[in-house]
């Protein structure tokens, strides 16, 4: 018997022919302004068009609870982006590309057994749906490199990545960003920072993870008293962090590389605060994306970057490691990095590494590409250049989904080769969401509450408290000591079906006799070990042997 094409680790979906459903959108409940269109030629009497309203499809039935792929038929004058929400929930955002004929979109919500609710919502509004198609949809595997893409990473480097890995689709790691350093003390426990106690005020927890920024680092008052001791507030809670068992995350608000603006917003974006002029592509040689290492704007570009990279050695000296982000939220239109193309946007991401990496010799940095949705495909630097993809979501205060959507499109766009990471949010995704969602990120971090941040504050004590407590959260707390820590640079092996890009659980036939087990993994094809005793709540693949053959079923340990 060929046991291959019986079984394949990975995955909850019984192999069966599955059909999409249509629900036509001329029948679907109209709201805010969205008005049907009568027209021949389409699917069923017409269309609607959304215009500044929502558009409802009720009685959405599901055989079972779990995955379903959502396909819009639409058309759209310009880009447009609209929220999908579930039973009353935000499953995240659909980007709608601009098209003047009828065209596809796909995106995967998580549905109840029985009948549901799904609705299309403005967020920009004005497109126009012919209908949906539902289906079921089946999970693929991560296949996550055993090591980080940086050559030669420090010892600590290795071990924070090897962490990541290790708990991600199982556990998450909570996080917060700081913001005003003026309450804290050069020098002091990290604890005492205002951003970091409001976190263990609401919960009596600290966070594992803390946000960190080069605000002040570079632009034409970097070398001002208060700006530089911004700075090495910032550095001395890394390293106290590092030092307690924690990950500091470094940000970096780029300031204009020529020093001639105060500011990183773009015209038009920077509400009153100041913009940039600054135009990165006058580093290129025309028509190209190959820089000219003579022109001014590539000199302010390097002359930054090195100042940044030797913050990091400075950390790597004692063997303190990190995670970046640096050119976050690529794609949005509000930050100069992202006012041209994604190929000049993509050479700007390869140029910081390769500095900082190849020339600087920086080994301690766990590195982030951090897209809009819409440009996680077209801005991408390349898979070896960073480790985790990363997303910024800012939901509806109190609003606890787990955004699944993007988890999903984020997951499709890497192939499943990247830690995925919610790296700026507002309201936590509720821990029982993400699970249910199958949408477990690696990490989570509301922005800050100090200068006036409402962010942590958009999550109720009650939702705060039972995530934190929960043990598929990760305080400080919780953390393991990296001096304790082993990193598992052992390569996983993963099975999946032939002829086939996802993966399946097949009903296995009866065999009779004596089961040994062999290994339990997790959904990720992760080795956890040889009995369930001591794992945390979730899914998980038990292998067994059994009169010669290997034999996979799925564990939900409640």
């Amino acid at each position: 018997m060929n046991i291959g094409l019986k079984f394949a680790i990975l995955g909850l979906c019984v192999s069966t022919a599955a059909f999409a459903t249509k629900y036509e959108a001329e029948s679907a409940t109209l709201s805010g302004g969205a008005k049907n269109v009568n027209a021949s030629g389409i699917s069923g009497t017409g269309y609607a068009d959304m215009q500044e309203g929502n558009i409802t499809f009720a009685g959405v039935t599901a055989e079972k609870a779990g995955k379903y792929q959502v396909t819009i038929r639409y058309k759209a004058g310009d880009f447009k982006a609209n929220y999908i929400v579930v039973n009353g929930a935000t499953s995240g955002t659909v980007d709608f590309e601009a098209t003047s004929n009828w065209s596809d979109v796909s995106t995967v919500v998580t549905l109840k057994a029985g009948t549901n609710t799904i609705s299309l919502e403005k967020y920009w509004g004005w497109i126009s749906v012919d209908y949906i198609d539902v289906e079921p949809y089946e999970s693929s595997p991560f296949k996550i490199s055993a090591t980080p893409v940086t050559p030669n990473a420090t010892e600590s480097a290795v071990k924070l990545y090897s962490f990541l890995r290790e708990n991600f689709g199982k556990k998450t790691i909570s996080g917060i960003m700081t913001g005003d350093m003026s309450g804290y003390t050069l020098g002091a426990d990290f604890k005492t920072h205002d951003d970091v106690k409001y976190i263990y005020t609401r919960t009596g927890k600290y966070p594992a993870l803390v946000g960190l920024d080069f605000l002040f680092a570079t632009g034409p008052n970097a070398s001002g008293s208060w700006n530089m001791e911004y700075t090495d507030k910032a550095i001395s809670i890394a390293k106290g962090l590092w030092k307690a068992g924690g990950i500091p995350a470094f940000t970096w608000h780029w300031k204009d590389p020529l020093d001639k603006d105060d500011a990183f917003y773009i015209q038009g974006a920077d509400n009153g605060q100041g913009y940039t002029t600054f135009d990165f592509a006058t580093g290129f040689k025309p028509g190209t994306t190959e820089w000219n290492t003579e022109s001014a704007a590539y000199k302010g570009i390097i002359a930054d970057i090195d100042h940044i990279a030797d913050y990091f050695l400075e950390l790597q000296k004692e063997g303190v490691a990190g995670i970046f982000r640096p050119l976050h939220e690529a794609g949005g239109k509000w930050f100069w990095w992202s006012i041209n193309s994604g190929d000049q946007f993509a050479a700007l991401y390869r140029l910081v590494y390769d500095r900082m990496v190849k020339v600087k010799g920086v080994k301690n940095m766990i590195w982030v590409f951090n897209p809009e949705g819409s440009t996680v495909t077209t801005w991408d630097p390349g898979s070896e250049y960073y480790d985790v993809l990363s997303i910024d979501i800012y939901n509806s205060a109190n609003d606890h989904s787990s955004n699944a959507s993007a988890f999903d499109k984020f997951k499709s766009a890497s192939n499943g080769t990247k830690i995925l990471a919610l790296s700026e949010n507002g309201p936590i995704p509720d821990v029982n969401n993400m699970h249910t969602d199958e949408a477990v990120w690696s990490w989570w971090m509301p922005w800050y509450s100090t200068w006036s941040g409402t962010w942590p504050g958009q999550t109720k004590d009650a939702v705060w408290k039972s995530n934190m407590d929960d043990e598929r959260v990760l305080s400080l707390e919780d953390m393991p000591g990296w001096g304790n820590y082993t990193a598992n640079t052992n390569p996983d092996t993963t099975v999946t079906p032939p002829d086939s890009g996802t993966t399946r659980i097949a009903t296995a036939p009866r065999l009779l006799g004596t089961a040994t087990t062999i290994g339990i993994f997790d959904m990720n094809g992760h080795y956890v070990g040889l009995t369930t005793q001591g794992l945390p709540q979730g899914r998980y693949v038990i292998r067994k042997q059994v009169q010669g053959h290997v034999v996979n079923t799925v564990y939900l340990k409640k």
